[in-house]
């Protein structure tokens, strides 16, 4: 477990580098763009990010995947990388050429055809740079590849953010985050080739590589894709049955709201390299310590940022958002509800994905989306932004009882009933009294969120230690292992 947790703790590093990022830059931006204008930019990037995951077309999954499996033979590592390059941009010409045509046809709404002509510059070197990522991920030298994204997310913040506030507003957030990835992608390439002696691959290579590449990435793409729909649609679909400003307050529900599954999604970014690389081990009871460990730690950080989010909604959205976005409270706790399960379901699916399962994760995925769908078309219209609370949060429940099912199919072992219930039951027990704690307490926003957290992660460990769900020992002789192998 050791070079899980290493890879773990170099993709924590990442995500809480550009998790803080984030908590700068949203509240900074509210307060430079007005509620219609950030509403707008929340809808553009929805659009944006499922046509780029598209262009991507699962090359990022694939490429880590693939190396991973042939981690040992470096020419044939060069080789993959070479050739997901070459398929890579070839993705993104395609998807340019593309979305110009849509935009010259009218397909695109004329009010996004001026932002979109600025982003599409990020598409290529957002593909390139996607390699680069996936390159270092398959190798198990994640550090390298947060690293580059933190810069990237620096580079567009602060240009970003200073564009916006000298007058340029949109236009200069969509130009910062496009030429982000120019430079980024440009120093990645030379970075990768210090490493690398990849060319322009042969005939023979692209066969060899090619296919095995593509199509996994392929696969990828169709559960990519809809898992992006599955939380990027409600967003698209409130902002047509609705009002920007509408979009804007339900996304002001829904930054906070995927926060909660930071941990998940650290846990899901290391287990599909190391999971395809078990699995070529043929090490079965690895990859089932691998899950146990994983679900763990996810239901115990979805635990304690869910529940202190729930209980602290109001205040939080007061001081962070500001006072116009209070109205999205009850959004906020739906979904949290929701996302609770998707968190889950996040630590699992790479699993099923690199073990020959991925087709089934995909159908699921796919089940989801259509029943997010509906329900947001049902609901929306008549209920706003709650409907659209109510929708995702169905569909992410239903997202996580399908992956259960492929789980009792799988040749993985399932959690026992008594191992879980352990689990729950100590979450229960620290969801009802800091719940009880803060309703009980009359306090402002700011001083509920100054003095709330620090007293619910206290009480949190204490009642884990308590139920022996968490152990100290373990975790210092699991850290001391972690770094001594670094």
């Amino acid at each position: 477990m050791s070079t899980v947790l290493r890879s773990i703790f170099s993709i924590f590093s990442g995500k809480a580098a550009n998790l803080l990022i984030s908590l700068a830059f949203t509240p900074v931006l509210v307060r430079i763009v007005s509620q219609e204008q950030y509403g707008l930019y929340v809808s553009v990037f929805a659009g944006f990010s499922i046509f780029t995951l598209l262009a991507k077309g699962g090359l990022f999954d694939a490429t880590r995947k693939v190396i991973a499996e042939n981690v040992t033979e470096q020419k044939t590592v060069s080789d993959i990388v070479s050739v997901s390059l070459i398929i890579s941009i070839g993705y993104g010409v395609g998807a340019v050429s593309v979305a110009t045509i849509a935009m010259l046809i009218g397909v695109v709404p004329s009010r996004y055809v001026p932002f979109v002509w600025i982003l599409l510059l990020a598409v290529v070197f957002g593909n390139i740079f996607s390699i680069v990522r996936g390159t270092f991920y398959g190798q198990q030298r994640e550090h390298v590849a947060e690293i580059l994204h933190v810069g990237r997310r620096v580079f567009y913040v602060v240009i970003g953010l200073t564009l916006a506030y000298i007058g340029y507003d949109l236009q200069g957030l969509f130009a910062a985050y496009s030429v982000s990835f120019v430079v980024i992608g440009i120093f990645g390439i030379a970075y990768v080739r210090r490493h690398f002696e990849f060319s322009i691959p042969s005939i023979e290579k692209i066969k060899e590589h090619g296919q095995e590449v593509a199509t996994f990435g392929g696969f990828q793409l169709l559960g990519g894709v809809s898992a992006a729909f599955l939380y990027k649609a409600d967003i698209l679909l409130v902002e047509y049955f609705r009002t920007s400003t509408a979009t804007a307050l339900y996304n002001s529900a829904i930054v906070p709201a995927e926060m909660i599954w930071f941990v998940p999604s650290i846990i899901q970014m290391a287990f599909l390299q190391h999971t395809a690389s078990l699995w070529a081990d043929d090490d079965i009871e690895g990859i089932n310590e691998q899950i146990r460990t994983g679900v763990k730690y996810s239901i115990l950080a979805l635990t304690l940022f869910g529940v202190g989010l729930f209980a602290l909604a109001e205040p939080f959205l007061q001081v962070y958002f500001g006072g116009n976005y209070v109205a999205a409270a009850d959004t906020l706790r739906l979904l949290i509800l929701g996302t609770f399960f998707f968190g889950i379901s996040r630590v699992i699916v790479p699993v099923f994905q690199a073990t020959g399962w991925v087709r089934h994760t995909e159908l699921v995925t796919f089940g989801a989306l259509w029943v997010n769908i509906l329900l947001n078309i049902i609901l929306i219209p008549r209920y706003g932004i709650i409907g659209a609370g109510i929708a995702t949060s169905v569909s992410y429940a239903m997202l996580f009882a399908g992956n259960v099912c492929i789980w009792f199919y799988s040749p993985f072992e399932v959690v026992s009933l008594r191992w879980t219930t352990s689990l729950v039951l100590a979450q229960g027990v620290f969801a009802v009294m800091f719940l009880v704690i803060v309703s009980i307490a009359e306090v402002s926003s700011l001083v509920s969120l100054l003095v709330f957290p620090p007293l619910g992660l206290v009480l949190f460990v204490g009642i884990n230690i308590l139920f022996g769900q968490i152990s100290i020992r373990d975790l210092r002789s699991q850290v001391k292992e972690t770094f001594s192998d670094t």
